[in-house]
């Protein structure tokens, strides 16, 4: 494990341990129900599709500072599937991800504002992949199942040139695209 990943692992820890501490409620992320996808577009080509199948995340509602909200979801790279599964080692490589240097994205929305009743929320959140972080606006869906279980979706489009996933002759966007777009199908519950 890289200094990076123990970095992140354990800066996870001490949130998820600090918020248990101060916030009202806490919503834990089922692996076993949700999903993260991803697409890139490919000129003459179907698309690039894959799954990430490690991640892992949580939601911290303040009910008394309802600006005082926060949700961290980490996703381990080398988890991802492909539709091409003979490009999934040039993707984990120096070239796309890095993987060995960077086995994590974050995303992170530090604070946000929940209104008391809601179904639709736009926030900004740091999408950090390798050491590059951006703001990505996202529109997030929530589907209040009971009181303790709901479900968050979202869908988002980001830049991998941004991001520097490409490097040399794959930096160019004529042939494959520079949007990635990436859903995401979450289940949480209320610890």
């Amino acid at each position: 494990m890289t200094m990076f990943a123990k970095f992140i692992f354990c800066t996870v820890l001490i949130l998820l341990y600090s918020s248990k501490i101060i916030a009202k409620n806490t919503w834990i992320l089922d692996k076993e129900l949700s999903e993260i996808t991803f697409e890139l577009p490919v000129l003459l080509a179907n698309k690039i599709r894959g799954q990430f199948t490690k991640f892992d995340g949580s939601v911290v509602i303040d009910q008394e500072n309802k600006e005082n909200n926060r949700a961290l979801f980490s996703i381990q790279i080398n988890s991802m599937s492909l539709n091409y599964d003979k490009y999934k080692e040039l993707l984990l490589s120096s070239v796309f991800f890095d993987e060995a240097n960077f086995p994590i994205a974050l995303l992170d929305t530090k604070k946000f504002t929940v209104p008391d009743n809601y179904d639709l929320l736009k926030i900004n959140a740091e999408l950090q992949i390798k050491d590059i972080v951006h703001i990505i606006p996202l529109m997030i869906e929530i589907n209040h199942l009971s009181n303790d279980w709901v479900q968050i979706k979202t869908d988002l489009k980001f830049s991998r040139t941004a991001y520097e996933l490409g490097k040399g002759s794959w930096s160019s966007t004529l042939i494959l695209r520079d949007k990635i777009r990436l859903k995401a199908n979450l289940f949480l519950n209320r610890e």
